[in-house]
């Protein structure tokens, strides 16, 4: 028999992360240096609230730079 693989809800960001992004150019320009992306694209998501910060690295370059958990970034 096989074994399920283990396939993880999406999780949604936060508002205030967003918002938090939107607030904080520093944030901002990291998020973008790490995604590979401009700043003002990485504006837009913020601005539309879009999944695709929730990347790998999106979400790695939040936590380095304000010491946010995922209990923190993410909504239960």
């Amino acid at each position: 028999m096989k074994s399920q693989a283990n396939i993880l809800k999406p999780r949604k960001i936060k508002g205030e992360v967003f918002r938090m992004i939107l607030d904080d150019y520093t944030l901002l320009k990291k998020i973008a240096e790490e995604t590979g992306s401009r700043e003002s694209t990485v504006t837009n998501w913020a601005y539309r609230e879009s999944e695709k910060v929730s990347n790998y690295f999106a979400v790695n370059a939040i936590k380095k730079h304000t010491g946010l958990k995922d209990k923190q970034i993410f909504q239960s």
